[in-house]
């Protein structure tokens, strides 16, 4: 589970630092609107630290009392952040 936890939280990261490089340099624009203001006044990357460092722990003590809820929360959120990060590599860099 710890590997789990450890891969969602990276995922997220660099789909925060994508978003945030690719939405400041002009090449994407943001589509969710409640995101738009928090990347134009820089503190997108600082609220999305705050939500991991909320989630993760919370995940893990979900996991001590229900290990297959948390477990498939946490992987479930894996694949859909790998999907995004596919997803942006596939648009920019094809």
């Amino acid at each position: 589970m710890f590997f789990v936890l450890l891969l969602m939280g990276q995922l997220q990261l660099w789909d925060a630092i994508m978003t945030q490089v690719f939405v400041k340099s002009g090449l994407a624009t943001e589509a969710n609107r409640l995101v738009q203001p928090l990347i134009n006044s820089g503190s997108f990357l600082a609220v999305k630290l705050v939500g991991l460092a909320a989630l993760l722990p919370l995940l893990w003590f979900v996991y001590k009392r229900y290990p297959r809820v948390a477990f498939t929360v946490a992987s479930c959120l894996s694949i859909f952040y790998l999907g995004i990060i596919t997803w942006n590599f596939v648009v920019f860099f094809n």
